[in-house]
């Protein structure tokens, strides 16, 4: 979401028209950002294209992974907490853990791997699940 307004503001100070009003540019933007994602999470920085997002106009930027985290920052707090919070409910101490898994797309984030680390008392993440 923070990355959608992101290039949502950037087409606009461009073209003067915001790709969200539109459903067809939304969309159309929305997977240029998953992609964007998806390189992210292998590459220090990752070009977003749409050709003909909106009256005809054509998109391209780049995102490198410092700026994701940053727009992310509020993401990872909350993340943090939440982690925080599980490990407080389960009545487990850090050292009783002896292995931690993490499945899904948020596996492959690497400052989700370091918030869950550092949380975990610096375990070692698994991820042969997925």
């Amino acid at each position: 979401e923070c990355l959608m307004r992101e290039f949502a503001a950037q087409f606009k100070k461009k073209v003067g028209c915001d790709p969200l009003s539109n459903k067809k540019a939304a969309f159309k933007l929305e997977d240029a950002v998953m992609k964007t994602k998806k390189i992210l999470s292998a590459n220090y920085e990752a070009p977003i294209t749409c050709e003909c997002l909106m009256e005809d106009e054509d998109f391209a930027s780049t995102m490198t992974r410092d700026d994701l985290e940053k727009m992310c920052e509020p993401a990872m707090a909350r993340v943090r907490v939440v982690l925080e919070s599980a490990l407080a409910a389960s009545g487990m101490k850090c050292e009783q853990i002896d292995s931690v898994e993490i499945v899904g797309g948020g596996s492959r984030v690497p400052w989700v791997k370091k918030v869950c680390s550092e949380v975990l008392g610096g375990k070692e993440l698994s991820t042969t699940m997925n």
